[in-house]
């Protein structure tokens, strides 16, 4: 993702999504005949996980706050935590499916719930917890992620992965 104060996030934010979390929601959305916006940057690893799992994906360093790519059907990624409330904002506007990795504490938060829509959302809560490489902090993660899918034609609700 791309951080620093020009896009609103911190430089903690720059943690490297673990390929075992893209497996997971490919395995559940479908996107295969989708384009996928992808907009966060981080060292563009992502890039190379998504064609293992043959995606058509937008992933270029551009800010998310001022761009769109010209031709994009949803978009899935792990957004700056330190930003949140922002990314969910945005995609609300943006009005198209998403899929976002983030903390679980995120779903009780008052911003989410006046935010999104429950009949819209599906939560997919991976088996276990997963570990980011960069940043700052070497050590595991010290909380637990999970995917918040909006708006995709899937079953609504919580699904213990």
């Amino acid at each position: 993702m791309i951080v620093g104060k020009a896009f609103g996030a911190s430089v903690n934010d720059d943690y490297e999504t673990p390929f075992e979390a893209w497996e997971l929601i490919y395995d559940y959305l479908p996107v295969l005949r989708k384009k996928v916006w992808c907009p966060f940057f981080c060292n563009g690893a992502l890039t190379s996980h998504l064609k293992w799992l043959h995606a058509d994906v937008y992933h270029q360093k551009k800010d998310f706050y001022e761009y769109q790519p010209s031709q994009w059907d949803c978009i899935i990624d792990n957004p700056p935590y330190s930003t949140k409330k922002k990314v969910f904002e945005r995609c609300m506007k943006l009005g198209k499916p998403f899929a976002l990795l983030v903390p679980l504490d995120t779903l009780e938060r008052k911003y989410f719930a006046d935010l999104i829509d429950v009949n819209k959302l599906t939560v997919i809560i991976p088996k276990k917890r997963y570990n980011y490489s960069g940043g700052l902090n070497k050590k595991n993660c010290p909380f637990k992620s999970v995917w918040v899918c909006y708006g995709f034609d899937i079953e609504k609700g919580i699904v213990y992965e």
